[in-house]
């Protein structure tokens, strides 16, 4: 018997578990099912791989208060990055390679010992990961015993097939909001306290290489110990080795056969890695803090397809803007259909020149955001037709006016009170970065508007008035409904920074409202002070007059003080802790950073900032004493340069820190 029958052996047990218990329609009798049980039973014993989805063995699910940090004794470093199919045949020059897909997931690290899974961690920053060996022991595909027994040390990602994360956001209440992709959603499965969670997920291990160990079973060669390692039971990649250097044309032919078989497969990948087989080669090679240099990631060009252009709907939100949106002819992108994307404002809409009937190309923003990237049909036009903005609001009737601020055209909804607005601002009030709300979905908070309990913010805290009412709705019960006010009460204790965000005031964000926090020491007696002295709020860094007036003209609409003293009824504003800045190149500099990063994302980096003693600003100035920029920078690049500001790439900030 091969470990092919094994796993097809506990394929079709797990088959007959599911007929049996989910769908009460069994497919075998119990004698011969006990018999197949049996056999799987013996086959494991006899191959030393028992595999994490065997029904011989019995879940136990496990509850963590938290997740313990695990120091890397192996350093979790990143790799260079390139689109260029050249720089992959000069790295190929240097020495055989393999080349395998570079997932689109959680990178984990797996140790065993004795045969046995001793302890599963995320990648975390490279230096420091998370333990997650209760979350990994219900991964679909990991061996949990080995017949290796010496120390064995592997890595590779945590990934969820594109067809479970399809179901899973299928099979989500209409009370929540669809998961944005399914490396978010991984990274979320893996790092859940209850194990329970996680098992639902379908997650599934991919090796991409081995650490440690296997040093007597093989050569000094990835692609061996990669082959050994999927005879034990773990995923094997899919790779293409190179012992010579392949033509640019056979280069091009190979990363699209890769492709393909990831999308046949459903496995994501956001590109692919090129590594050097030797693994005494790879050592010779050594490597920065960031990454090593014994191996380059091919990230893929932006996928494009072409479409027709059916219309130009407006997106009303909070503060009253009104955002074109295109609506086209559905096409298929990264895996996912679209038929719509953000066209951001009046000037974006003027420049592509839109018109109904348009031929459009599109494409998704970092395999994730809608957008458009050209108009082939305007390219054949002499005289521009685009399509106008509305003169009156879609939602209120009341007449729009055209704001011109930074060479930049918007559209906005002059009324103050339009009931459009409404909902937009009760989904910026619950969100995450302001009172975080979780269960307040806009599909929620829609149908709780129509039913009238929802008109100001406060009335969000007086929901349980509405609880007989909620539990029949459909989508919700009662447990729905005590998960939802749990969340509910949870907010009322809330920073004072947070808060400010919340109240949703126009161009007072994160960043600006950590600065009146920081001014004000979390204290609502003193910025209240601060408000009655008609404070010149310029006085704070990275403060413009534009902001400063916003505050003030809030605070003078009756609408809004009513809205802040009843939520202040009802609320509790926490003091929040003060950490101590560490000394460092970025304390007290101001810094901003821009564009598409790799190994951050915007709200991680900020953090990392402000832990060093940063200020982290949203605009360039003269005052700006670094710019971090990423991929596609734009406008801000351009000024920091014309303003003579440092400007560091996402690596020179890595290394800088790591020093």
């Amino acid at each position: 018997m091969t470990f092919s029958n094994q796993k097809e052996l506990t394929h079709k047990l797990n088959e007959c578990c599911d007929a049996y218990y989910n769908r009460s329609d069994p497919i075998i009798s119990d004698a011969e099912y006990d018999a197949l049980f049996d056999k799987l039973k013996q086959m494991e014993q006899e191959s030393g791989i028992v595999l994490s989805n065997s029904p011989t063995r019995t879940v136990g699910y496990e509850v963590k208060s938290k997740l313990t940090k695990v120091k890397h004794d192996i350093l979790l470093l990143s790799l260079d990055k390139t689109k260029n199919t050249g720089d992959l045949i000069k790295f190929i020059k240097a020495n055989p390679c393999l080349m395998m897909f570079k997932y689109d997931g959680l990178t984990v690290e797996l140790i065993y010992n004795g045969g046995s899974l001793v302890q599963a961690s995320t990648r975390g920053d490279g230096f420091i990961g998370e333990d997650i060996t209760h979350n990994a022991k219900t991964f679909k595909n990991i061996p949990l015993s080995i017949p290796y027994q010496g120390f064995l040390r592997v890595v590779g990602e945590a990934i969820i097939h594109k067809q479970d994360f399809q179901t899973i956001n299928a099979n989500l209440p209409l009370s929540e909001k669809p998961y944005a992709n399914a490396r978010n959603l991984v990274s979320g499965s893996v790092r859940q306290l209850d194990n329970k969670i996680c098992s639902k997920r379908n997650v599934h291990f991919m090796l991409w290489d081995v650490l440690e160990g296997l040093d007597n079973e093989c050569t000094s060669y990835r692609y061996e110990k990669l082959i050994y390692c999927a005879a034990m039971g773990f995923a094997s990649p899919n790779m293409i080795v190179y012992k010579t250097v392949p033509e640019n044309q056979q280069l091009e032919e190979d990363i699209d056969t890769l492709k393909q078989e990831a999308i046949k497969m459903g496995i994501p990948i956001d590109g692919l890695v090129v590594k050097y087989d030797s693994i005494e080669y790879s050592q010779q090679k050594g490597g920065t803090s960031h990454h090593n240099n014994d191996g380059i990631a091919f990230k893929f060009e932006d996928e494009r397809e072409q479409t027709i252009l059916r219309d130009i709907e407006w997106s009303l939100g909070r503060t009253g803007q009104l955002t074109p949106v295109a609506i086209f002819d559905p096409v298929e992108l990264e895996g996912t259909v679209i038929a719509r994307a953000s066209v951001h404002n009046l000037s974006y809409l003027r420049d592509f020149d839109l018109n109904i009937g348009d031929e459009i190309e599109v494409y998704k923003a970092n395999m994730i955001i809608p957008q458009i990237f050209k108009n082939l049909s305007a390219q054949k036009r002499i005289e521009k037709l685009g399509v106008q903005h509305p003169q009156i609001c879609p939602c209120c009737g009341q007449p729009v006016n055209v704001e011109h601020v930074n060479n930049t055209d918007t559209v906005y909804c002059i009324n103050p009170h339009c009931d459009g607005k409404k909902l937009s601002a009760f989904e910026h009030f619950v969100s995450k970065p302001a009172m975080n709300i979780d269960g307040l979905s806009e599909a929620t908070l829609s149908r709780f508007i129509e039913r009238g309990w929802l008109n100001t913010f406060a009335d969000i805290y007086h929901l349980d008035q509405h609880k007989a009412s909620i539990v029949k709705m459909d989508g919700f019960g009662t447990a729905s409904y005590n998960k939802l006010w749990n969340a509910i009460e949870n907010s009322k204790k809330v920073t004072f920074d947070k808060f400010l965000v919340a109240l949703g005031i126009p161009n007072i964000g994160k960043t600006a409202a950590k600065s009146i926090s920081q001014y004000c020491q979390g204290d609502v007696g003193q910025f209240e002070y601060l408000l009655n002295q008609d404070f010149d709020w310029t006085t704070l860094d990275d403060f413009g007059q534009v902001m400063s007036d916003s505050i003030k003209q809030w605070f003078k609409d009756t609408v809004n003080t009513t809205t802040y003293i009843n939520l202040l009824n009802v609320i509790q504003i926490q003091k929040s802790e003060m950490k101590e800045i560490q000394d460092s190149s970025f304390a007290n500099k101001v810094v901003v950073v821009t564009g598409t990063l790799q190994h951050f994302t915007r709200d991680s980096i900020t953090a990392k900032l402000e832990e060093l003693g940063a200020k982290v600003s949203g605009s360039v100035s003269k005052k700006t004493d670094y710019l971090i920029a990423g991929e596609k920078a734009g406008s801000k690049l351009a000024k920091a340069q014309q303003f003579g500001v440092k400007i560091l790439t996402e690596d020179d900030f890595v290394n800088m820190i790591s020093d």
